[in-house]
């Protein structure tokens, strides 16, 4: 018993009613457990497309994180078939938008209070000034008889 019989069909050659055997390059990328994903892939592109995609990286560390791009890439232009990922980037873009505006607020505000704090120790200084000379000027007065 080999590993193809082991571990059963891969989606895709569940898809192509093919015999999986130990070679197939779909295997490793989507297993029996995700038709649902290879059903999605292979609405987007063809196997044809997806083979010749994933031969045209070298390392199997990049051909996994191809195989899941092209997973995710698909899966939002099942949900949104009209903008796909274009959509889902407007939105983030829309979102850092609203958050450089918000902590642009958030850095006024902060320096606005900070610039009272300044201010506000400035005049009780001012006031100790005033009141220590005040009362320097009312000691004058009482010795000067």
């Amino acid at each position: 018993m080999n590993d193809a019989d082991v571990r059963g069909k891969c989606a895709a050659c569940k898809y192509q009613n093919n015999i999986c055997d130990e070679n197939c390059p779909l295997a490793p990328f989507f297993p029996s457990n995700k038709v649902d994903e290879f059903d999605k892939v292979i609405r987007l592109y063809s196997i044809d497309t997806l083979i010749n995609m994933l031969n045209s990286v070298t390392a199997n560390e990049e051909k996994a994180k191809m195989a899941e791009t092209l997973i995710l890439e698909a899966k939002i232009r099942y949900e949104n078939p009209v903008y796909g990922s274009i959509a889902v980037i407007e939105k983030l873009n829309l979102e850092i938008e609203e958050t450089h505006k918000e902590l642009d607020l958030v850095q006024k505000t902060t320096a606005f209070y900070k610039e009272l704090g300044e201010r506000s120790s400035l005049n009780k200084k001012n006031e100790e000034i005033s009141t220590s000379s005040t009362q320097r000027q009312d000691v004058k007065k009482d010795h000067n008889f």
